[in-house]
């Protein structure tokens, strides 16, 4: 069974669900205009940048740094030098791509 959903296929179902929104008279306008909505919305967003600013902006920069750092730097900076024609970085100085190891075998007639 398929565990992977599309974006796509949930665009549609928002879109789908609130036309079925519509149909039952309930007005997605009138919804966020009340008040208390809009109180809650406003609690979550506070609260969201709250623990942001508080626990989780110094673990997901040092992430963003060691994504960017150690991969999305190396892979830009190669796919630069494959497109100039020249070798991978941690290929420099081979022609062509390192073969696996040939077992060495004995010299025949010993």
């Amino acid at each position: 069974m398929a565990t992977d959903t599309g974006l796509i296929k949930f665009l549609i179902l928002i879109f789908i669900g609130i036309i079925v929104l519509g149909f039952f008279g309930i007005s997605l306008k009138s919804v966020f205009m009340k008040e208390s909505v809009q109180g809650n919305i406003t609690f979550v967003w506070q609260a969201t940048g709250y623990v942001w600013d508080n626990y989780l902006t110094v673990p997901a920069t040092y992430l963003w740094n060691i994504f960017y750092n150690l991969l999305w730097r190396s892979f830009v900076e190669n796919a630069d030098r494959i497109r100039q024609g020249k070798p991978p970085l941690l290929l420099e100085g081979t022609e062509v791509m390192p073969e696996q190891s040939q077992p060495e075998q004995a010299p025949a007639g010993q």
